[in-house]
């Protein structure tokens, strides 16, 4: 008879309510970082005993059914649901290999927001789920350690910004490569042969078979499992298909270089974010073999390139990945957001604002927190103008929804309730009563430099790396200036607000991108939420109607003349002055109308202060923000002469009251746009 049997109810709740969770989660750290050492000296032998030691610990058992209880929303085909603490006891304990079979998934047909393709998710059940979880514990040490240095998703420590950070360092430099495949795996996740699985993946057999082999139901008839393809979504899953891609690196730079000491990396260098691929090359031939060598590779995994989707680039021409376009220019690469990227944000902002049915506060919540994600995700390109186009799109948008509340209010009377200017002159949709509940400006968000990561390190060994990289330590186990960020979110996640488990993945966002990085503007949200950010950047499908803000504008203003972004029409004269590396030089007025791509203004050319007047919507500010001052304005020869100036600062006193908390919300809001302002006007 087993312990099982033996333990009641009561008894199986008090045993959960004990466990002593800080020890579990330190138990289960130590025993995948032994994992991970064995695996480092490729001691097979040694890492399967310590991965039978992990799913064998009841700390690890526990954990993996605590994460199912809290990450897991819906049941399995058997309806069970794990809610109480005895029920979670008595499925910890019954976690075993021995015997075990899984059950069929249930199979869901959903159609993601703004895409145009059905996506089926198999949720299995309860305890499949845990079974999953725990093997994922054993087996992503091994993972890490033989993984592909530049493969970028569902690992930890690494994101999107470490792929960008590596397309900017691949094609910097003296002499870059001039080729780039852009490769594509056709229906990665559904053709993984599950033979090639079970003969490489180095953890049980057995358990994994049942994984791969259960098969699913669907609108009550079951579907036996064919002899290919994981299921979307299970926790198991994402580790799978890195595991199967790992290797392409090394096949490339053998095929193309052969054995050859002295390789030329820069020639089949491989970049990877699950299935999507970048590998750079020196010549149009090389992109013929290398993509030869790349099929030759997958073909025994069950997987195939996309050739719709698989492209050969000249990087001068420019690119799109994961909704950033790059271009090479003059030595350097440039980044933005794609074009399509800002059409599919622009479209969703507008089903968000014009569908909307609830108070103005809910509006507002609701698309800061799309222009936070937005934001968050592209802030590390040079997203200037991109920003400032959902900037005109989302007012826009937001005049018009007033106007079609209020259809008799003039725009004048429309601007009062609803917005508040700002010093610059802008207005901003805020609640009257509460300015300090505002949409947020993306103009206003401070562009990042994300530093490349160290590609050897193993964040299951070089942990202090990965501390001082990210704080991610302190932020796992919600200790040091991080436990008051959790404590004002009483453990719940920003995002979905559901609880969040200390030992469960998670992450620290910014909670208003315009406003200065302190733990007040922090939050606490799930790693499955802030994936959601896939959206950001899952946009390789074009929109089938493009976003008209020219035509908006229009609908809004009537035959008004809608008011003009005076800055964007020298955007480009301050992305001269940005690039501008002299300490002193001097442009004529036709040199000025070249680089704008516009005849200066009768004023420009009779008035000397038109020059020196500041102002972000004032021609002065493409100079003022780059640190550049004008040293003489010389009206009859029509020429201009500016200087690189020194910046020397000085200390402002800051009266005790506005730092003691003592003062009202909207004084605070006040004092935080002409902090804002000041800042921009004099490119602090």
């Amino acid at each position: 008879m087993s312990l099982l049997c033996l333990l009641n109810e009561d008894t199986l709740k008090d045993l959960w309510k004990q466990i002593d969770w800080k020890a579990a989660e330190e138990e289960l750290r130590q025993l995948q970082r032994r994992i991970a050492v064995y695996a480092n000296r490729r001691d097979a032998e040694a890492t399967a005993l310590a991965q039978q030691a992990l799913v064998n610990s009841g700390y690890a058992k526990a954990l993996a059914v605590r994460h199912v209880c809290t990450s897991v929303a819906k049941a399995g085909v058997d309806g069970v649901v794990w809610e109480t603490d005895a029920q979670k006891m008595s499925a910890a304990l019954s976690l075993d290999s021995r015997g075990y079979v899984a059950s069929p998934m249930r199979m869901i047909v959903v159609l993601p927001k703004g895409s145009i393709k059905k996506r089926h998710i198999q949720i299995p059940t309860f305890r499949d789920r845990a079974m999953q979880t725990l093997y994922s514990y054993a087996l992503d040490p091994v993972a890490e350690s033989s993984g592909d240095r530049k493969s970028f998703a569902f690992r930890r420590g690494r994101s999107t910004y470490d792929v960008h950070s590596f397309i900017l360092r691949t094609f910097s430099g003296d002499d870059p490569p001039m080729f780039l495949i852009k490769a594509d795996v056709r229906s990665c996740y559904a053709s993984i042969s599950h033979d090639w699985l079970l003969k490489h993946i180095p953890m049980d057999t057995q358990v994994l078979t049942q994984f791969l082999k259960a098969g699913h139901v669907f609108k009550g008839e079951l579907f036996p499992s064919d002899d290919f393809g994981i299921a979307i979504g299970n926790t198991i899953s994402p580790i799978l298909a890195n595991m199967t891609l790992d290797g392409a690196q090394e096949a490339v730079f053998k095929g193309l270089h052969g054995r050859d000491h002295d390789i030329d990396f820069a020639d089949g260098n491989l970049i990877r974010f699950a299935d999507d691929i970048l590998i750079t090359a020196r010549t149009q031939r090389n992109t013929t073999r290398i993509l030869q060598v790349l099929r030759s590779f997958l073909a025994p995994r069950g997987l195939r390139l996309s050739d719709a989707k698989t492209k050969v680039f000249n990087i001068r021409s420019g690119f799109d990945f994961l909704s950033r376009h790059y271009e090479y220019s003059d030595g350097e690469v440039r980044s933005y957001p794609s074009k399509n990227a800002v059409s599919k944000m622009e479209q969703s902002l507008r089903e968000l604002i014009l569908g909307h049915r609830g108070g103005q506060k809910g509006l507002i919540e609701k698309v800061n927190h799309k222009l936070t994600g937005w934001a968050t995700y592209h802030k590390v390109t040079e997203a200037h103008e991109a920003f400032r186009q959902i900037d005109g799109t989302v007012k826009a948008l937001l005049m018009q929804l007033c106007q079609r509340l209020n259809p008799k209010l003039p725009m004048k009377k429309i601007l009062t309730k609803y917005f508040q200017r700002t010093p610059d002159g802008d207005h901003v949709y805020a609640l009257v009563d509460k300015p300090d509940v505002r949409i947020h400006r993306l103009a206003d968000v401070v562009l990042y430099y994300h530093p490349p990561l160290v590609t050897n390190m193993n964040p299951y060994l070089d942990t202090e790396y990965y501390e001082e990289r990210t704080d991610q330590r302190e932020i796992d186990t919600v200790a040091g200036k991080y436990k008051a960020v959790w404590a004002r979110q009483e453990g719940r996640c920003l995002y979905c607000g559901n609880e969040i488990l200390i030992d469960e993945w998670k992450h620290i966002v910014t909670v208003d991108p315009t406003r200065p990085h302190s733990l007040k503007n922090l939050g606490y949200v799930h790693g499955y939420c802030r994936s959601g950010q896939a959206e950001f950047y899952d946009t390789e499908e074009p929109v089938d109607t493009p976003f008209d803000l020219h035509r908006l504008l229009l609908d809004v203003y009537g035959n008004q003349e809608p008011p003009r972004d005076k800055q964007r029409a020298f955007a480009p004269l301050t992305e001269y002055f940005r690039r501008k590396t002299e300490s002193a030089f001097t442009l004529s007025f036709r040199e000025i109308e070249t680089i704008t791509g516009r005849e200066l203004c009768q004023s420009a050319k009779t008035r000397s202060n038109y020059w020196y007047t500041p102002g972000e919507t004032r021609i002065s500010f493409s100079w003022l923000s780059n640190g550049y001052r004008i040293r003489k304005v010389n009206l009859s020869k029509g020429t201009v002469g500016f200087y690189r100036e020194e910046r020397i600062g000085v200390a402002v006193e800051i009266p005790p009251v506005f730092l003691s908390g003592r003062i009202p919300p909207r004084a605070k809001a006040e004092l935080e746009l002409l902090f804002a302002y000041v800042k921009r006007k004099y490119a602090l």
